[in-house]
């Protein structure tokens, strides 16, 4: 995992964007100097906010669905100090790109930096510490909201309405993969509720181009941006899937949602207030596996735990309070 503590989501492309630790003296006393002065970014954030100085957030772990917990971050953090104007550092610009938050993007980083991170949550398996007041915590920054914000264009709205405008209501939009697999319910259990969905609303595919094939639906899966994929689900009643990019951006964009948690992360962390947040206590639980971190080893008994009835009566509960 040496990526993760270096270059933001292991991009590469980023790593100049980075400021240098110098190794060698004399020049290596002002990296040490600078390190030391971000260790007491608690204590000088007044300081920096009244003198309107710039910070560097740097989305450290770098999945699509960190760049939307780093600009919640950003967002607390500027709800404190709204004087500070902030550059982000991100592997995935593209879903920030109209955040009124966020100053600059992709600049390089400034004296004064944050990273952006719950890897130590990982290494311990956290099981109640959510991810915005750990990070929060570590600014000495007591308040926060744990809410997505997502911005989406007039002109984004209207390509998406202009997608969907035939489909009966309500819409129900569905994305059936992680890129984590102990966070993807059976493939086979997707598949009847699809078919079962169908009877109470318009189901639409949303995702990547991993996502299976589901022949009675509209699919957008593969075929849409990340952009395109969020001002899709603008329009959608209520959202089914994992924890992954697209939960994130549903309550960004205030969208309810169902979400199949499994047993890989804790709600207590991860979980949206105003979702059903689906999780099977196991033994195992929380395991915190990421993609070449981990691998299961129980057979994926957390998800196989979450039954097809379970998904489908809360979904149903769900668009009947939306209509109430």
């Amino acid at each position: 995992m040496k990526e993760y503590g270096e270059i933001p989501g292991g991009k590469n492309e980023l790593k100049p964007l980075l400021y240098p630790f110098h190794r060698s003296y004399p020049i290596k006393i002002w990296s040490k100097f600078r390190w030391f002065q971000n260790s007491r970014l608690p204590s000088l954030l007044p300081t920096l906010n009244k003198k309107r100085k710039w910070l560097t957030v740097i989305d450290r772990l770098g999945a699509p669905g960190d760049a939307l917990i780093t600009s919640n971050v950003i967002r607390c953090i500027k709800d404190n100090c709204p004087n500070l104007k902030i550059n982000c550092i991100t592997p995935h610009p593209e879903l920030l790109k109209l955040d009124p938050n966020i100053d600059s993007i992709n600049k390089k980083e400034t004296f004064y930096s944050f990273d952006s991170t719950y890897w130590e949550l990982i290494v311990r398996k956290e099981k109640k510490i959510n991810i915005i007041r750990h990070n929060l915590d570590r600014l000495g920054i007591q308040e926060y909201e744990y809410k997505a914000r997502y911005y989406i264009s007039k002109e984004e709205k209207e390509w998406a309405k202009d997608k969907i405008n035939r489909l009966n209501k309500p819409i129900i939009g569905i994305c059936t993969k992680s890129k984590e697999t102990v966070k993807n319910w059976p493939e086979s259990n997707w598949k009847s509720l699809v078919e079962t969905l169908t009877t109470i609303g318009q189901v639409i595919h949303l995702g990547d181009n991993s996502e299976p094939v589901f022949d009675q639906i509209p699919r957008f899966a593969g075929k849409c941006s990340m952009r395109q994929s969020a001002a899709l689900l603008y329009h959608c009643k209520c959202f089914i899937g994992p924890d992954s990019l697209l939960m994130h951006i549903a309550n960004g964009l205030n969208v309810p949602s169902v979400i199949i948690f499994g047993g890989a992360r804790p709600v207590n962390c991860f979980g949206y207030d105003g979702n059903v947040n689906l999780s099977s206590r196991t033994n195992c639980s929380p395991c915190w596996i990421h993609k070449g971190y981990e691998s299961c080893n129980e057979d994926m008994k957390c998800m196989k735990h979450i039954t097809l009835d379970t998904v489908f009566k809360n979904t149903l509960q769900m668009l009947s309070n939306l209509q109430n």
